[in-house]
């Protein structure tokens, strides 16, 4: 029985000893930490990281066609009708009669090298240009996914702020509405107060209560979101620091809206229809390069052998070696390069007219987001000195029903007033996060 008592005991103290264990592994999060644990386990960043390594292989592929070539071949030949020579009929009488004589062997063997070097190919350089457009475009694309990844990663922090502070300020509502029934049911057990006024204040403080786990639920699932774009684990429980207020100091500190950056020449969608309309235009030059001539140094070593049977150590081998160079001029193709040419500078000028009407419409976007900035610094300068007076009104109103000048609907007024403020605050902090990051991600700025 004692060895019972004593393992149960062992248990609860382990039980006891779980919540303390799980708060040592909580993750602790700040925005900074956040954005780079975003970057390393996204996986579309990996996707996009993976297409540079490619499209970098794939320049060096082009480049490598500058480089000279060297082939070794080999061949065997089995001759089931010999090669004749013709001669002239007036000389037949020299070879008893015969006009055409059988030369060669049974057997042909042949091997050697084959030596290459272009000296002037004009559709090798520009398929080097139109690759490096490429590499430029895949780093692009990588630069683009890091800065949506990050403005997501953004907008969900700043969310995951406001349903933790918008918790925190319902609470505050509840646990002051929970204090002020406690001390309404002292003084009505003291016959200060009417039970009309206890009634009230216990019906309003459990009003409260479903907003308070409805809080609590929304805060629990901003974080769950947060952690899907971390790649965290759902049962890993995560602390995110930081807070409204802060953090939209801190930008304030470092931005200034009058001074703030219009251009788009860094805009992701602006920049990669730039590059969309260049690698047309290399392509387009590309087709064009092969129709201009082309120049190669060439040779060839051969090593080479005939005879009627396969005593290989018997063969007599020759060598022969070759160098020169090979000129290629394009001349007629059924005018398909000049067609091609001509759809891929349509296709150039269609993307062209596409870039300048998306850069018509973002700066018309821009201004937008800088007015909403504008706005929500302003409705925050507000919201703070309404909070200020809100809670000293509250303060006010608690003292003089406590003193018997006031009622309670002084008091829930108060109470809601000062909650209201408190959240108008927080709504117009959480814009102008909301506001700045979009800013960011339309110029740019990762």
């Amino acid at each position: 029985m004692n060895k019972i008592k004593a393992l149960i005991s062992s248990i609860s103290f382990i039980l006891a000893l779980l919540p303390l264990y799980s708060q040592t592994d909580t993750l602790h999060l700040t925005r900074e930490s956040a954005l780079e644990m975003a970057l390393e386990n996204n996986p579309s960043i990996a996707i996009a990281r993976l297409e540079k390594a490619r499209l970098e292989a794939r320049v060096n592929e082009a480049r490598g066609n500058l480089l000279p070539s060297l082939n070794a071949t080999g061949s065997y030949t089995r001759n089931l009708k010999k090669q004749v020579i013709f001669f002239p009929e007036e000389m037949a009488p020299l070879f008893g009669g015969v006009t055409a004589l059988e030369v060669g062997n049974d057997n042909s063997f042949m091997g050697g090298l084959q030596f290459a070097l272009p000296l002037y190919n004009p559709a090798i350089y520009a398929g080097i240009d139109a690759a490096r457009t490429e590499q430029k475009i895949a780093e692009e694309n990588f630069r683009a996914q890091s800065i949506e990844l990050t403005y997501t990663v953004q907008r969900a922090w700043n969310d995951a702020l406001l349903a933790r502070e918008s918790f925190e300020v319902i609470n505050f509502s509840f646990e002051n509405a929970r204090e002020n029934l406690e001390n309404i049911r002292k003084m009505h057990a003291q016959g200060l107060v009417a039970e009309y006024d206890l009634i009230r204040a216990e019906v309003q403080t459990e009003n409260l209560r479903p907003d308070v786990l409805q809080a609590a639920n929304a805060s629990e699932l901003s974080v769950n979101l947060l952690k899907t774009l971390l790649g965290i684990d759902e049962q890993t429980p995560v602390a995110i620091e930081g807070d409204l207020l802060e953090s939209s100091e801190e930008m304030l500190r470092n931005f200034n809206i009058t001074q703030a950056e219009r251009a788009l020449h860094n805009n992701p969608d602006y920049v990669n229809l730039g590059l969309q309309r260049d690698l047309i235009l290399k392509q387009s030059q590309s087709v064009k390069a092969t129709s201009r001539p082309s120049l190669t140094a060439v040779s060839n070593y051969m090593y080479l052998s005939e005879a009627n049977d396969f005593k290989v150590g018997d063969y007599n081998w020759v060598n022969t070696a070759s160098a020169g160079l090979q000129l290629s001029i394009p001349i007629f193709r059924g005018f398909t390069n000049r067609n091609q040419v001509k759809q891929l500078e349509i296709g150039a000028k269609q993307i062209q007219l596409q870039r300048e009407y998306l850069k018509d419409n973002l700066s018309i976007e821009l201004s937008n987001i800088l007015k909403n900035m504008d706005v929500a610094i302003e409705k925050a300068v507000h919201a703070r000195r309404n909070v200020e007076l809100a809670e000293r009104g509250y303060d006010i109103a608690r003292l003089r029903y406590e003193s018997g000048q006031g009622t309670l609907l002084e008091v829930n007024d108060a109470d809601v007033s000062l909650t209201r403020a408190r959240f108008n605050l927080l709504m117009a902090k959480h814009e102008l996060l909301q506001a700045k990051a979009q800013y960011d991600r339309f110029i740019g700025q990762n």
